[in-house]
């Protein structure tokens, strides 16, 4: 039975059992939203209870795209509760189950988000200490995300990188590691990231580590259907036609004492060597994410940002960096924010930033129009950076414009406030 849950939270529909942890699908009738109870009864130890507390307190600290929000926790008359956002209630367990592994457009996004979600968690001091498939959330429309805080502790720090790294590759195969390398059961899939993937489950790469890994892992190509071709049965009865034409044109000429027999020359074959060239190339086009310009956004200040190093985000080249203005007062007693605007053809997917500063609050924001008034840009997504790079789930937008809006810099250690980015990438 769950502990005594405040008043403020409706208990809905029971989810089960995470090992000693009751789940339910609650309402928050302050907020009136969907929340996550996880719940240790009665029968849970005091040193079982205080553990339960302060793992999922130090994952409440830690602020991460793919890292499930923790909204409360609490050690009560009778057990220990925690409140978590809801992600929809599908596991990377239950898609695996029902044969839905990860689509390989999405995989590498939410894989390195996934990795980045456990290095934020270890960066911060904390462990999750027992990952598996049931502790990845993974909805329609939602990005993958890390949660399941609280649970007994199995592993340590490099106990996690190992688990989550079997994890993510049975979400992609749908089968255990240990078999065949998912480039081997996967078309598409490079040998790249059967390397990572074994990598940290040897125990080779920190979480950060396995993050950059992903980060430059070459993108799985997505195999393309073949062309449809004529069947077996129409080319025997085209060569059927072909040979009853022949005959008849020798019966004409033997009984009309005419010349020689000319055979019929072959079927045309124009149609379908046409089909083969075109089709793929305009697939191609419709995927294709490329970035035209890139130019800083200041509307509330001088006008421009460090614009000689924009370039630098777009080279390719982590070593090189972009950087704000240096500001001796926080951001927010000067202006409303700076940013970064690019212009960009296709519709992206993913929006990766990496040597994003820690701690800086951002908005993601997006316009059919050029340059548009800062109240008229419609936000996206926002985020808090968190160490190392940032990934983000777009929504569906064609060309246009993407601004990355900050609204909070981070103090650095020279007493200033700034913000420095290495690369961005949008992908597919």
């Amino acid at each position: 039975m769950p502990a005594a849950i405040p008043d403020r939270y409706d208990l809905e529909i029971r989810q089960g059992r995470d090992n000693d942890i009751e789940e339910w699908l609650a309402t928050d009738t302050s907020l009136e939203r969907p929340v996550l109870i996880r719940s240790l009864g009665p029968e849970s130890s005091p040193d079982r209870r205080d553990h339960f507390v302060a793992s999922v307190s130090a994952a409440s600290k830690v602020s991460h795209a793919h890292l499930a929000r923790v909204f409360a926790v609490e050690r009560v008359d009778g057990g220990a509760y925690s409140v978590s956002e809801w992600t929809g209630g599908a596991s990377a367990f239950d898609r695996v189950g029902a044969e839905q592994t990860f689509d390989l457009e999405e995989f590498l996004p939410n894989a390195s988000g996934l990795a980045g979600a456990l290095a934020a968690l270890h960066a911060a001091g904390a462990t999750h200490g027992h990952i598996d498939l049931s502790a990845i959330s993974y909805s329609v429309a939602h990005p993958a995300k890390l949660g399941g805080f609280g649970r007994k502790p199995e592993s340590d720090a490099d106990g996690d990188v190992r688990a989550l790294a079997g994890a993510i590759e049975t979400a992609l195969t749908g089968i255990p590691p240990g078999g065949p390398a998912p480039s081997e059961h996967l078309d598409g899939v490079p040998r790249a990231i059967d390397r990572i993937l074994r990598s940290g489950q040897a125990g080779e790469l920190s979480a950060f580590e396995f993050e950059q890994a992903l980060l430059a892992a070459p993108t799985p190509r997505i195999p393309r259907p073949e062309p449809k071709s004529h069947s077996r049965r129409l080319l025997i009865a085209a060569a059927i036609l072909v040979f009853a034409a022949v005959g008849l044109v020798a019966l004409g000429r033997l009984f009309s004492g005419g010349g020689p027999i000319i055979p019929a020359p072959p079927v045309a074959t124009t149609p379908e060597v046409v089909t083969t060239q075109e089709s793929p190339r305009t697939t191609l086009a419709l995927e294709r994410v490329s970035v035209l310009s890139a130019s800083s956004y200041d509307p509330f200040g001088e006008g421009g940002e460090n614009d000689s190093s924009v370039p630098n985000m777009l080279d390719g080249d982590a070593s090189t960096i972009w950087q704000t203005e240096r500001y001796q007062d926080p951001l927010s007693l000067l202006k409303p924010g700076v940013g970064v605007y690019f212009t960009v053809i296709g519709t992206p997917g993913q929006l990766q930033l990496l040597g994003f500063s820690t701690g800086t609050e951002f908005e993601i924001r997006w316009s059919d129009a050029a340059l548009p008034a800062p109240e008229n840009w419609e936000r996206v997504a926002g985020a808090q950076a968190p160490p190392g790079a940032a990934s983000l789930k777009l929504p569906p937008r064609t060309d246009g414009h993407w601004l990355i809006w900050m609204t909070k810099l981070p103090l650095q250690d020279d007493d200033a406030y700034y913000a420095e980015v290495a690369e961005v990438r949008f992908t597919p």
